[in-house]
């Protein structure tokens, strides 16, 4: 099994530098021509985020997309699983919570939280 980094990831989605991306694109394809799982974790996913609206100023909801895509394209897992439902639901709450609350729903934990946007979702409550 391959865990990716969050600058493979991230050069997966930006193509940029290009030889980089070249490399990260063969490790995926040699990957899965040999049927080695390929995961890449929701702090690797949240890392990414950050990533490219910070570093590379990709707006909110492209970036968003472009995970998605990435985490729908059956080209990698993630871990935990069905995280692409986290990156394309609307903010608020941000990505980051909602992996968070994603995270803990598919450990059967209900998130407890002082966000009240996050309450909002599904598996969690406020605290008062």
């Amino acid at each position: 099994m391959i865990g990716l980094d969050t600058s493979v990831l991230v050069r997966l989605l930006l193509g940029q530098p290009a030889d980089q991306a070249a490399a990260a694109r063969r490790l995926l394809e040699e990957a899965i021509a040999a049927g080695e799982p390929v995961i890449a974790s929701d702090l690797v996913v949240a890392e990414a985020y950050y990533a490219l609206r910070h570093h590379y100023g990709v707006p909110d909801d492209v970036a968003r997309a472009q995970l998605a895509a990435l985490l729908d394209s059956g080209l990698l897992e993630t871990d935990p699983p069905k995280l692409s439902r986290a990156t394309r639901a609307p903010p608020p709450p941000g990505l980051v919570d909602r992996l968070i609350q994603s995270r803990y729903s598919q450990l059967g934990a209900v998130t407890r939280t002082f966000d009240k946007a996050l309450a909002r979702t599904e598996h969690c409550l406020l605290v008062r």
